[in-house]
């Protein structure tokens, strides 16, 4: 096995592991909703319909980091300041995609969503505006650990942001429903945010570094948003195709009235008569 190959399947590996555990937290978390109650999913395929394009953007200013910092494994100064770079650019995405997320109820309302859904939506966008604003804030550290080759450490913080939200999802989902399971999105956006910088200032070649974000350089900011956002691109149109699809099917679900109990008992017992036996 070539050494090239060693080092893209070290990079790969432990990327492939953290992104499956945290589709297996996401299957949890719509299981635990779907079992609470159909329109609290409903309504939560709606808020998901417009938070995927919106961290599709954001990752889109961090996706500019690694060729920029990977340039930079022999001068750690100058990939603390990329680094800078790219959470400046993560930051004003971020605040962007916080004000779309919170403005979830009026698209809703503009997509003709019925008002049962965007009452369903409760404090929803409020708490994933602020999952979106977590993760620009404290993010590129997972990128900022493949460039200067210590992909294994990514891993961690993945695993740790998962349990973290699969313990809560597993607590808040089966008693609060759609709030319980914002509340376990962002709790488990800040342990992965943590864990990665955490890591990341551990590290020997950055001892001694400056983390204050300092000013902005415009030009390198610019710069480095012309090359991560075009790769992006991509995931943007698909995520906002998808969620148009989750849209249009959650809508009307939301719409509908639920099942009674006393008319499923009936169908129940309608369902459980024998027929009388016909006369001879």
């Amino acid at each position: 096995m070539s050494s090239s190959f060693r080092i893209v399947l070290g990079a790969a590996v432990p990327l492939l592991l953290s992104m499956s555990a945290g589709i297996v937290a996401q299957l949890l978390g719509t299981s635990l909703l779907g079992r609470h109650a159909t329109a609290d999913l409903a309504a939560f395929a709606l808020a998901s319909a417009v938070l995927n394009p919106v961290n599709a953007a954001v990752a889109g200013g961090l996706r500019g980091l690694s060729p920029f910092a990977a340039a930079c494994r022999e001068r750690p100064a100058e990939a603390v300041a990329v680094l800078k770079d790219a959470r400046w650019l993560a930051l004003a995405l971020g605040s962007a995609g916080a004000c779309v997320m919170l403005a979830v109820p009026l698209i809703a309302r503009a997509g003709g969503a019925p008002e049962a859904a965007v009452a369903g939506l409760g404090a929803l966008p409020a708490l994933l505006a602020a999952q979106v604003l977590l993760s620009a804030a404290g993010g590129g550290a997972a990128g900022m650990l493949v460039a200067l080759r210590h992909s294994g450490k990514v891993l961690w913080s993945g695993l740790a942001g998962t349990a973290a939200q699969v313990v809560l999802l597993l607590a808040l989902v089966p008693p609060y429903g759609v709030p319980g399971t914002g509340v376990a999105m962002v709790a488990a956006t800040a342990v992965h945010v943590a864990v990665s910088n955490l890591l990341l200032r551990r590290l020997p070649e950055l001892a001694g570094q400056s983390w204050w974000p300092g000013r902005p350089r415009v030009r390198r900011i610019v710069r480095m948003a012309g090359v991560g956002l075009p790769l992006s691109a991509t995931l943007i149109v698909k995520f906002t195709v998808m969620g148009g699809v989750a849209y249009a099917a959650a809508a009307p679900a939301c719409s509908r009235p639920p099942l009674t109990r006393s008319c499923s008992r009936s169908t129940a017992s309608w369902g459980s008569r024998r027929r009388p036996p016909r006369g001879r």
